[in-house]
């Protein structure tokens, strides 16, 4: 018998709180808070996947789950009432007993993580860590960099991404003639401007992420750095799907499956 109290500390110990940054904590979002609860909670099939969707939620349900584990919260900020999907998911949630775990941003540092997944996606191997201010006030390894093992331009590194991705297009700002040095990978959607500043102080030329505000893309575009934007949801899918792996090999008793988060934006040209 897995209770819940035993997969969180194993989740706490894969991705340690001391590596929360961005304001994206780890922790139990629907369910048991105490630990006295979590061990009298006893789990038999997990649900993994990047983003709590209405779909995702429904699945647990179907599935009769009794963990729901992904890498963003039902609520980013704070909020003083539920209504809508928002109603609707935690009430199909509460309804079933299905617990809800929040790995937050303290997944993207660890160790076998979404940085390290993602670059192992890419076909690539780290060379040094990327190093941010984590929550706690210390240092955490946010991204990864990687230096290509051959001479391309960015055209052809842009090709090669959305394909090991597999996906159709990627956003790109910079010079696709340009070639492709010392590249960052810094997956999700929370690079922000001293990020970018940081990343050009350590001679990268490159930067391989999930989104950009506005602002932090021209910024970035303005520092010479040549900017990649394939999506957050698919550049935490690699890291998402190999916990799916980890947490099998951990607990072979359980029933564990992972699901996609798609992007619900397309990409339209004129007819």
């Amino acid at each position: 018998m897995t209770t819940l109290l035993t997969i969180v500390k194993h989740l706490e110990m894969i991705a340690p709180p001391h590596l929360v940054f961005g304001g994206l904590p780890s922790r139990v979002e629907i369910g048991p808070q105490t630990e006295n609860e979590q061990e009298k909670t006893t789990v038999n099939r997990v649900i993994i996947a990047t983003y709590p969707s209405g779909r995702v939620v429904a699945k647990a349900t179907q599935d009769k789950a009794n963990l729901l584990v992904t890498h963003c919260p039902l609520f980013p900020f704070a909020i003083d009432r539920l209504s809508g999907l928002d109603l609707i998911r935690v009430r199909l949630l509460t309804k079933n007993y299905i617990s809800s775990y929040i790995l937050g941003s303290s997944w993207i540092c660890a160790r076998d993580g979404i940085a390290d997944a993602l670059v192992e996606a890419l076909g690539y191997s780290k060379t040094d860590e990327f190093l941010v201010m984590g929550d706690t006030g210390d240092l955490v390894p946010a991204g990864r960099i990687f230096q290509p093992k051959s001479s391309m331009n960015h055209s052809l590194f842009a090709n090669q991404l959305t394909e090991k991705l597999g996906i159709e297009f990627v956003k790109f700002s910079g010079d696709l003639d340009e070639e492709v040095g010392r590249t960052l990978v810094f997956p999700g959607s929370l690079l922000d401007v001293p990020e970018i500043l940081a990343a050009k102080k350590q001679n990268i030329t490159t930067v391989v992420t999930g989104e950009l505000s506005p602002e932090v893309r021209l910024l970035a575009a303005e520092e010479g750095l040549q900017i990649y934007e394939a999506g957050a949801f698919v550049t935490e899918e690699p890291g998402m799907n190999r916990l799916k792996h980890q947490l099998s090999l951990q607990f072979p008793d359980l029933k564990i499956e992972y699901t996609k988060s798609d992007s619900v934006t397309k990409t339209l040209s004129k007819g």
